[in-house]
């Protein structure tokens, strides 16, 4: 059984995701088109990465994070027939700081599932 403590920050850390203030429109596909869904969620882009050696370089890092839960409560698909979250090749659409809407794919999948969030890395949609 969960403790209380734990609980609270749960439900914060969804919270923060969602609605805090921080969120952004997120908008998935699933990989033939046939479901889409708007969401609330984290979503960052930043042009600085490190390589091996611990230098900066100048690449593109995209990635968003989503509350698993309102995915299932909306009934988009989210894990496979394993139980594992299966959100590769899934389409994101989400709207820059300029109000260009930028188009990826999701690449790799980082669920918690100790919070109920997954963060996605975004590639470029071709």
């Amino acid at each position: 059984m969960a403790g209380h403590l734990f609980n609270m920050a749960k439900a914060m850390a969804k919270k923060a995701v969602t609605s805090m203030g921080f969120q952004e429109n997120i908008k998935l596909q699933t990989p033939d088109l046939g479901i889409t869904l708007n969401v609330t969620g984290l979503a960052s882009k930043h042009w600085i990465n490190f390589d091996s050696d611990g230098n900066a370089i100048n690449s593109k890092n995209a990635h968003i994070t989503l509350d698993e839960k309102v995915l299932l409560d909306a009934n988009y698909p989210v894990r496979n027939a394993r139980k594992e979250v299966a959100l590769r090749n899934h389409k994101v659409s989400v709207v820059d700081s300029s109000g260009v809407v930028k188009l990826y794919v999701i690449i790799e999948v980082f669920p918690s599932e100790t919070f109920g969030l997954i963060a996605c890395v975004l590639g470029d949609f071709e």
